[in-house]
């Protein structure tokens, strides 16, 4: 039988997943006041961290391998950046000690009872795209705008940022309730829902980048039955997205000759062949990257971007973790995925195909921008823990 978490196991975690939503997700202007609540809200994180971390160093803190490779990339990553001349303060520090707390929750809950902890993690992302919603219709010209803002994107900002980072949290959310719903036949009311108030978000917005994202994992949840063999779409899908990376990034590629394509960007996407200049800061930035191929050049804030890429950011994770860590970092990430995925298919069932099929959206969607790099590594870490989903389910019938 499985063994559910206790009622107050269960607030515990769901209190510390909604601080560190709140710190790390949540866009607060940089003044004064929400500087101070924000730094406040750091210090009792690593509070937390070290209520989650002292009971086990008294036990000995056993981490499976997926946890170690995680740990290990985000040190060297952090330390990397502390190598090269950066702009960004300890902020790689706190990155770390959120990734840290979300491992342990890992190691300390999810091993247990993954059920509760899914649920939970549901809740807060279903309630905060609600309310997102609210504040749209409230404010739809955003509830503030960033002074600092760079490049050519539009400087209002909502709850969760931008657009495209709202976009992010819609597709999150939809891929979670997702997982829950095809693990334990609930929450399909609230997965339509979901689905309904994300793509009417993103499109208010703008996003077309999201509107895909939660369009493909739409068609994925009505013709799921054509995915019955994950690990042929999954090389599929490698080889294609490998093939986009060199043509249209690496070497640039100028696909306004391609008719198709052309027609397809401009009239379905609705923008032009530069994805809105993000072929330029792509060149840029592959000729950065050819200057410093092996560990890059460290985490670095948006005044560098704007200097050295001509815009606020990479607008591509591959391109990004390239920048940050040179091709060391990025092929150790993308090892930490395929090991992710591997675990996941170790079990051959729904679960586990809707995670990583999920998953590769997600990949489609950071192809044209960097989303924030702690939920990419709280994605993976759904979709590792997914083929306990089904063990626990099996083990509890």
């Amino acid at each position: 039988m499985q063994n559910e978490l206790s009622i107050r196991a269960k607030i515990g975690q769901f209190a510390i997943y909604l601080l560190i939503i709140g710190v790390t997700l949540i866009a607060f202007p940089s003044n004064g006041i929400t500087y101070l609540m924000v730094r406040c809200a750091q210090a009792l994180e690593l509070l937390v961290l070290g209520i989650l971390v002292l009971p086990k160093i008294q036990q000995t803190i056993k981490f499976d391998k997926f946890n170690l490779l995680v740990i290990g990339w985000w040190l060297c990553y952090i330390l990397n950046t502390f190598l090269h001349p950066t702009d960004v303060g300890i902020t790689p520090v706190f990155m770390l000690m959120n990734v840290l707390i979300l491992l342990l929750l890992g190691t300390k809950y999810w091993t247990q009872d993954i059920r509760s902890s899914l649920k939970g993690l549901i809740y807060i992302f279903s309630a905060l795209v609600y309310i997102n919603a609210i504040l749209l219709i409230l404010y739809p010209e955003g509830l503030w705008i960033d002074p600092e803002w760079v490049g050519r994107g539009n400087p209002a900002r909502y709850l969760f940022g931008n657009q495209n980072q709202t976009g992010f949290v819609c597709f999150m959310t939809i891929a979670m309730q997702c997982i829950y719903t095809v693990a334990y036949n609930e929450g399909r009311s609230n997965l339509i829902l979901l689905i309904i108030i994300s793509l009417t978000t993103v499109l208010f917005l703008g996003s077309m980048t999201s509107a895909v994202g939660i369009f493909l994992m739409a068609a994925y949840i009505v013709c799921h039955r054509f995915f019955q063999k994950p690990k042929i779409w999954l090389i599929v899908f490698a080889a294609l997205y490998t093939l986009m990376f060199i043509f249209i990034i690496w070497y640039g590629n100028d696909i306004e000759h391609i008719k198709w394509a052309t027609i397809f960007i401009e009239d379905t996407l609705s923008k032009d062949t530069t994805f809105s200049n993000r072929t330029i800061i792509w060149a840029n930035a592959v000729d950065l990257i050819k200057e410093s191929p092996l560990t890059g050049y460290g985490i670095q804030n948006t005044e560098w971007n704007d200097e050295h890429l001509e815009g606020s950011g990479a607008h591509n994770l591959i391109v990004m973790l390239l920048l940050n860590g040179g091709f060391v970092f990025c092929l150790s990430f993308v090892y930490i995925v395929v090991y992710a995925i591997r675990e996941a298919l170790t079990v051959h069932s729904k679960i586990t195909t809707t995670a990583v099929m999920s998953l590769c959206v997600l990949f489609v969607m950071a192809f044209f921008e960097a989303y924030n790099i702690i939920y990419f590594f709280l994605y993976l870490q759904i979709v590792y823990y997914s083929s306990s989903i089904h063990k626990q389910i099996e083990e509890s019938e």
